[in-house]
């Protein structure tokens, strides 16, 4: 039972981590109405998010590359959805920010030490696995807006279920990986330096260029997340109160094209997936800009989905492969740094949306598309 359980628990974790993630973009429009914000500074929340993540994950994965500290995986997942259902307390925009930054520290804490369990407990499938834990990710985007949407009917404290959601998540953490075990081993044995992890060569060349490429991706990923909600809002002048449906349904997409781009990078090779997502990118995402009605923002916001969604697990795994010696450094940057990197660019594109409108500023996800492909066609598959 227990086996079965730890099979499926680190996508389960990532979910629940990504609750949170997921929830904060869909909370934008009901930030603006209640506390009369500017596009600048609704992105600047996701910016306060992203910005302790993006310093503190590569650091911490590095820390995880030497030493086993397992227990900061359900503290970060708490600590990311009980920062999210706070913000029902919140009575300034100062509290908001302040809270949403404690939210970026659960993640910074939960990504590479969750990524690492993943090699820990299942090295035996670990690209099958990691693709379900890349699956779990986004999937806890997907249903975080949907969740967080309960704002719109019943107001702020609807917010605390995110902590009930975290309590549970812990309660399966301690019963999975706590007592006594026949397969793996109590994780909780060592936590001290990691005997023969550092095994492998590292190339960091490589890893440098794939960097823009998770940039690349990053910013995309994080600049969408903000403006889908606000751009049916503004574009195609939908209800306030489905823009987050609106987004639910994008990550929602990005769960099930994340597991096709896994299982796709099996067939032609991680950096061909990654460049074939890049290409399919670009022309979506001019007809979801600029086609004002429900059917164009609908219909190009699949193959969009796809271009940012399918590069995900291969994008991991390239960084894992680029640097063996270092994995936790590596998954750090990828399924952390990742994420999160793009939400330090967004107030600059919430900036030019205030400054002209919202269109036009997402016109500058097309030279951002073609770096990261350009990048890509600069990389060699690793050994």
């Amino acid at each position: 039972m227990k086996s079965t359980i730890r099979k499926y628990a680190p996508p389960i974790f990532h979910c629940i981590n990504d609750f949170g993630q997921g929830s904060l973009a869909a909370l934008i429009p009901f930030f603006i109405a209640n506390f009369n914000l500017n596009y600048y500074q609704s992105a600047a929340i996701i910016f306060c998010n992203t910005i302790v993540a993006s310093i503190a994950q590569p650091v911490l994965g590095y820390v995880a590359d030497r030493w086993r500290v397992p227990w900061v995986i359900p503290v970060g997942f708490a600590v990311t959805l009980v920062s999210i259902s706070a913000i029902a307390l919140a009575t300034s925009y100062e509290m908001i920010l302040a809270l949403a930054l404690m939210s970026g520290v659960g993640a910074a804490l939960f990504h590479p030490e969750a990524a690492l369990l993943v090699n820990r407990t299942q090295s035996h499938e670990i690209g099958n696995a990691m693709g379900r834990f890349a699956v779990g990710g986004s999937a806890g985007f997907a249903l975080g807006p949907l969740i967080a949407g309960g704002v719109y009917v019943f107001g702020a404290q609807f917010l605390w279920v995110f902590t009930a959601i975290a309590a549970l998540g812990v309660l399966l953490y301690l019963y999975a990986f706590t007592g006594n075990t026949t397969e793996t081993g109590d994780i909780h044995e060592c936590e001290s330096p990691i005997k023969g992890a550092n095994t492998g060569i590292n190339d960091w060349v490589s890893f440098t260029k794939l960097f823009f490429v998770i940039a690349s991706r990053s910013i995309l990923f994080s600049v969408l997340s903000i403006f889908i909600p606000i751009l049916y809002i503004t574009v195609i002048n939908g209800e306030a109160s489905a823009s987050s449906l609106a987004l639910t349904m994008y990550f929602a997409m990005g769960a099930v094209l994340t597991y096709m781009g896994g299982a796709l990078s099996d067939k032609l090779g991680f950096l061909k997936t990654v460049r074939l997502g890049n290409l399919i990118f670009l022309p979506s995402v001019l007809v979801f800009i600029f086609v004002p009605n429900i059917w164009g923002f609908f219909g190009a916001m699949i193959p969009m989905a796809f271009g940012v969604f399918s590069q995900y697990g291969p994008i991991t795994v390239l960084g894992q492969k680029y640097l063996a010696k270092n994995a936790g450094f590596a998954s750090g940057i990828t399924l952390g740094l990742g994420i999160t990197l793009g939400g330090l660019v967004a107030p600059y594109i919430g900036h030019l949306a205030d400054i002209y409108d919202v269109q036009t500023a997402l016109m500058t996800l097309i030279p951002v598309g073609a770096i990261g492909l350009l990048m890509s066609f600069w990389l060699k598959e690793p050994k």
